[in-house]
């Protein structure tokens, strides 16, 4: 007979005649979920999403929902802030979106454990916890969200909720495209090798910088505006170079003539043809964009490595490694609590309908240096 976590008490606790039978006698598994499920069934949630029609800001109502049932790895967190990132602004232009509406966006998020599914094991009722979540799954623009606790991590000692939910996409973005790479960012094994971060002070650009540093890496980032630069310097760049001008040139000036790795961020479509002739041979590139009209076939004359990151893999497909992104999410937590990693945090907002649509304009202006947060703290 398993055990009942604290969890499943808790839950059990709101039903009181039947939580005293089970202290009684031992209740058989299957009757302990449903017991745990019907405490939450029925009961609704305030949230900001998006009804029937993808579109403009407009697009997005405040809407009374059931409070989302639980699978049986699920933990139900009450969010206490989230963070937007431009997967929120391409997914509320969607009709229909993925999961299909009533959509709710939102994926990075910090808050605290409620109750927990019938497998789930990791987490207890009143943990602290952040996570990015899953873009087929409703989101963290709500008052609470069902997040697979495998991709889950505890929350960081040192900061706060609005901190907090700044850091795991891009985090984790940023951490396992380097993975893809070869490159470990707890191993300080790569120094003489160097990479191109392109852009520096995107939110992705932001990690990948700090954890290429914390690998041992020569860290050479890009930037377009004085303001972006210094953010670059300040996380730990080697060097800054303007994307918007032929990166060779600004290369060759720093003595760099060739790179070993490129880890992409803005556009493989537009700058293919300059990666040809940056990368040295048996080099690799990692992108989280597409790329498009651009051919890949001059990268076999130096049989370069070009591989795709997309941080939604593993919860979409619920890989066998899927526990993987709690472990990087964990690890993260650490380095920030030990001061090896900055969090950087651009607008900080308060949680209300107004405040989410601002921040969806504020994504998309292209302005952003870190991350836009919005918090009911």
């Amino acid at each position: 007979m398993r055990l009942l976590n604290r969890c499943h008490l808790l839950a059990l606790n709101q039903r009181h005649l039947l939580t005293r039978q089970l202290v009684r006698k031992p209740v058989a598994p299957w009757a302990i979920q449903h017991l745990f499920l019907s405490t939450i069934a029925g009961k609704s949630m305030k949230a900001f999403g998006i009804k029937g029609k993808g579109g403009g800001v407009d697009a997005l109502e405040e809407l009374q929902l059931p409070q989302p049932e639980l699978r049986s790895h699920d933990i139900l967190i009450r969010v206490e802030s989230c963070a937007l990132n431009p997967i929120d602004t391409k997914l509320r232009k969607l009709t229909p979106p993925p999961g299909g509406f009533p959509k709710v966006l939102g994926f990075d998020g910090a808050g605290t454990v409620v109750t927990c599914g019938s497998e789930a094991r990791s987490f207890v009722a009143g943990d602290k916890v952040f996570f990015a979540g899953s873009h087929i799954r409703n989101g963290s623009n709500a008052e609470f969200v069902a997040v697979d606790e495998r991709i889950v991590g505890r929350m960081p000692k040192t900061i706060n909720a609005a901190t907090a939910s700044s850091v795991p996409l891009c985090a984790l973005t940023a951490w396992e495209g380097l993975e893809q790479l070869g490159i470990n960012p707890l191993s300080a094994s790569n120094k003489k090798q160097c990479l191109l971060m392109l852009p520096g002070a995107g939110g992705v650009g932001c990690y990948g910088i700090q954890f290429a540093k914390l690998a041992g890496l020569q860290v050479v980032a890009t930037a377009s505006r004085p303001e972006s630069e210094a953010a670059c310097r300040h996380l730990g760049a080697d060097h800054v170079v303007n994307h918007k001008l032929p990166l060779k040139p600004q290369l060759d000036a720093l003595g760099i003539s060739q790179l070993d790795y490129i880890y992409d961020a803005v556009s493989f479509e537009n700058y293919a043809t300059q990666f040809v002739d940056l990368i040295k041979p048996f080099g690799k590139i990692v992108t989280i964009t597409t790329v498009g009209k651009a051919s890949i076939d001059p990268f076999k004359a130096k049989a370069v490595s070009i591989c795709w990151e997309l941080m939604f893999v593993r919860s979409a497909f619920t890989t066998e490694d899927i526990a993987h992104q709690g472990e990087i999410l964990n690890a993260v937590s650490a380095l920030i609590d030990s001061g090896k990693l900055k969090t950087p945090i651009w607008k900080t907002l308060h949680w209300s309908l107004e405040s989410l649509r601002k921040a969806h304009e504020l994504q998309e202006s292209g302005q952003a240096i870190g991350k836009i947060v919005m918090t009911s703290e």
